[in-house]
């Protein structure tokens, strides 16, 4: 590719199942929300994949032959070369003449390059590993196929013509006045952030000291805490061979590794994919995350941060000596640290040192907000190596704004399923509860027991009686438990009759004579109640009108 040539930054809007390319689209601004569309302001001032490229080909040519040398004249090597570097030996130079931003003076730059992703990082981070870092985030949202869902929103269709932005190349470095404003809600932080609709990528380096610059933790405030249906990724640097799941032990190796809130694109919502991918992500670089306070970040100017901190806790006059301490403070912090806590590689590490340090990681969890929730306990899978004591703890703690829950084969026994449904009566927002293939008999050798018929008799009791007085939940899917019997029908249809949210329940599992008598029993009820299971009922009722008459049988 010449990059002499103006060439026009792009996403590809439709996949295959594969990640290959159907249909490429030019990125233009929204002219909606901007004045002034055909210009390069700073929120459009992007960079894609194959100019940063274009910028590492640059520094490797030029870094030995040149004598390069850090700030305190130490000889740099491409491997050493940081973001500070690039700024001293190619932006400035490269953009003296003009005092225009890098993005703008590029000759490969067509025209504005509005984000897909907002890049949030450390300038002390070695541009290689921060470019392989981008790199791997390319291939791991490279789909964008809407048979797995709004991945297009997620950011899929990923290219290396796709812009991300990163400060450095986007800022006009010899006029920062239109970018970092005395109000961070005016500056280009934010409108950028805004442009990539809250999709973020930190760049965690191998100290964590992206953690402790307050720029970067005001990134973190708008992707978890200002804006809504934000999606936050990191990314770090390591060398590793990614095992192919049902590839018969074949491996990719692979330079950079990233956690994803609800997984990245191409793991197309499949937990198996998620983990495999997470899995090299280092476990003690994670658990920085645990530390980590706005209140005390560090800062290269000083009234940035009382801004910052004063924005953060909606204070009117942002240049008042902030607060020691703010709620807002701990809810931005508890949430760093609840994403991090939420991910499989998290809760496999703790689980395996147990004792203190489980407590610590499920405690940050508890304390986040995120709105869905999977769990898979089932052995080889996710949580598959967790003992039934972990296993109960986990749920009895789940965060309180969740809005969609699914637990899937959890034979942790009857003490599991009482504290799955104790929690799950204490939490105010949640609209769909799935549980799958849990039953109240314990997988666990030598574990916790079930607790005998009385006992689980009195979980499925605890779970319709808590059903009577729940006053949230919209759908309730049980795919096959033995929550729901014949010798306790009666039991859920007066819970049923008593609960006025739930408009669907499905059922897998359950014999068509209960389904059929759930349905008789409440057919008074005010709010309509559907009883069924969702694949069956839909093929059914989609081949109603077929010529030919279609039995429809499940076992």
């Amino acid at each position: 590719v010449d990059m002499a040539k103006p060439r026009p930054c792009a996403y590809n809007s439709k996949t295959d199942m594969h990640g290959n390319v159907i249909k490429t689209v030019k990125i233009k601004p929204d002219t909606t929300s901007s004045t002034q569309p055909d210009k390069l302001l700073v929120e459009y001032s992007a960079i894609t994949i194959r100019q940063l490229r274009a910028v590492l080909a640059n520094m490797e040519r030029r870094c030995i032959p040149e004598g390069w040398t850090d700030y305190f004249g130490v000889p740099l090597t491409p491997d050493t070369v940081t973001l500070r570097d690039i700024d001293t030996y190619i932006i400035r130079p490269f953009t003296k003449k003009g005092q225009t931003s890098f993005v703008r003076h590029l000759p490969s730059t067509a025209g504005p390059q509005p984000p897909r992703f907002f890049v949030s990082h450390w300038w002390g981070e070695p541009v290689k590993q921060f470019v392989l870092c981008l790199e791997q985030a390319n291939a791991d949202f490279e789909m964008n196929n809407m048979d797995y869902g709004e991945q297009d929103g997620s950011g899929g269709g990923m290219s290396a013509d796709t812009p991300v932005w990163v400060c450095a190349y986007a800022n006009n470095q010899w006029d920062l006045g239109d970018s970092i404003t005395d109000d961070p809600t005016k500056s280009g932080f934010y409108k950028a952030m805004k442009v990539a609709k809250g999709r973020t990528i930190t760049i965690l380096d191998k100290e964590g000291i992206v953690f402790t610059r307050i720029w970067c933790m005001y990134e973190l405030y708008l992707t978890l805490v200002h804006l809504s249906d934000a999606m936050w990724a990191v990314y770090t640097a390591h060398t590793h061979k990614y095992e192919i799941p049902g590839g018969k032990g074949t491996y990719e190796n692979r330079k950079a590794v990233g956690i994803i809130s609800g997984g990245s694109t191409s793991d197309i919502g499949d937990y198996s994919l998620i983990t495999a991918r997470e899995a090299a992500f280092p476990y003690d670089l994670i658990k920085k995350s645990l530390a980590i306070q706005v209140e005390h970040a560090d800062v290269s100017v000083e009234t940035d941060k009382t801004h910052i901190l004063n924005s953060i806790a909606g204070r009117d006059n942002i240049d008042d000596v902030p607060p020691t301490h703010d709620e807002s403070y701990d809810t931005l912090n508890n949430n760093v640290r609840a994403n991090f806590a939420s991910s499989v590689i998290m809760l496999q590490g703790a689980a395996q040192k147990g004792g203190e340090e489980w407590t610590e990681i499920v405690t940050a969890l508890s304390k986040g907000s995120m709105t869905k929730i999977s769990f898979d306990f089932k052995a080889g899978r996710e949580l598959g190596g967790l003992d039934s004591a972990q296993a109960t703890y986990l749920v009895a703690n789940l965060p309180p704004n969740i809005e969609n829950l699914k637990i899937k084969n959890a034979k942790h026994g009857v003490e599991f399923m009482n504290s799955l449904v104790q929690r799950v009566g204490e939490l105010n927002n949640l609209k769909k509860l799935w549980i799958d293939n849990d039953t109240l008999e314990s997988g666990e050798e030598g574990g916790q027991d079930g607790g005998g018929k009385d006992e689980g008799q009195k979980a499925d009791s605890n779970l319709a009686t808590m059903l009577s007085t729940d006053h949230t939940i919209e759908e309730l899917h049980l795919y096959n438990t033995d929550l729901v019997r014949a010798d306790n029908v009666e039991l859920w249809a007066k819970a049923l009759m008593l609960n006025s949210t739930i408009r669907r329940l499905w059922l897998i599992g359950v014999g068509k004579e209960v389904r059929d008598e759930l349905t008789e029993k409440t057919k008074d009820r005010k709010l309509e109640l559907k009883v069924g299971r969702p694949i069956i009922d839909q093929l059914q009722a989609k081949t109603k009108d077929r010529k030919l008459k279609l039995k429809i049988r499940v076992h």
